[in-house]
């Protein structure tokens, strides 16, 4: 099982690091749509289960709606009204993440998803199609910008498996996610905070999201920063947990062998694109 997941990881950078390095952002975006079309998919099967044909024809529309939006985009005359059509959604994407998901999570396993089908459809879009307009925002800034955006994800996830693995005695969502601990989570956001900090004090070029926001404000507000999106990430993996243990699933799917799904591997990154994407464009 570790022998495939290291070998599935190495497949993964081997291919997307040298794409987010060189590719052009009419490919990203295509690419991002794939992806967000197969955690559509993984997420209807949450909603209509693994046998249905639903979360085919669910994913399917996403994919044709951010091709839709990715060619609009590029288009002169309608590129404004398309931006602004996102930023939208976007915000959407951000309440949700802020203020419904927190009450969803509160229900832990008494929240129906047969009762909530449509509200969880239409939340996957919102939270799906966020993410892939917030990563094209985020990459817009180069390669290395959207990468220290995503190295919050991976930073919290690698230091709360650690800090948790060696002094996880406290349990933080024992229904939904055993194998989270406090401690976990505190070390995860402290991983975080010494990550900005490092990238803060050896990055003066301002070409990454710790380095800008900390040679605008202060570090404080770096570490504010840093703190509320390590959070986040935490949440978003939380609430995908809680998604997977109301459908009965282990994994969201079996796409990427010994990591489950796409969603498995985006559920911590889905609420920290929208909202790092929002505090560039509304503080710089």
């Amino acid at each position: 099982m570790l022998k495939t997941r290291v070998i599935t990881a190495v497949v993964l950078l081997a291919f997307f690091v040298p794409v987010f390095l060189f590719a052009s952002p009419l490919f990203i975006s295509i690419l991002m749509s794939i992806l967000i079309a197969l955690g559509a998919w993984e997420w209807g099967r949450f909603i209509w289960g693994m046998k249905s044909r639903n979360p085919i024809y669910y994913a399917l529309f996403l994919f044709i709606l951010s091709i839709t939006f990715g060619a609009l985009l590029i288009n002169s005359k309608l590129v404004a009204i398309t931006h602004h059509i996102l930023y939208s959604v976007m915000w959407l994407g951000i309440l949700f993440w802020i203020l419904l998901m927190p009450n969803v999570l509160r229900k832990k396993l008494d929240f129906s998803i047969n009762q909530n089908k449509i509200f969880i459809a239409v939340s996957g879009y919102i939270v799906l199609l966020s993410a892939w307009y917030a990563f094209l925002l985020l990459f817009s800034k180069g390669s290395v910008f959207v990468l220290s955006v995503l190295l919050i994800t991976w930073t919290a996830d690698i230091g709360a498996y650690f800090v948790g693995k060696k002094f996880g005695k406290h349990k933080l969502a024992p229904q939904i996610s055993p194998g989270k601990s406090i401690e976990g989570a505190i070390g995860g956001i402290l991983a975080v905070c010494l990550l900005s900090i490092c990238f803060y004090n050896y990055n003066t070029s301002s070409s990454d999201f710790f380095s800008m926001i900390g040679s605008k404000y202060s570090v404080f507000v770096l570490l504010l920063v840093s703190v509320c999106l390590a959070m986040m990430s935490i949440l978003g993996d939380l609430f995908e947990s809680q998604l997977k243990r109301l459908s009965g699933m282990k994994d969201s799917s079996n796409l990427l062998p010994g990591h489950g799904g796409i969603l498995d591997r985006l559920d911590a990154v889905l609420p920290v694109l929208p909202i790092s994407a929002m505090i560039v464009l509304e503080l710089f």
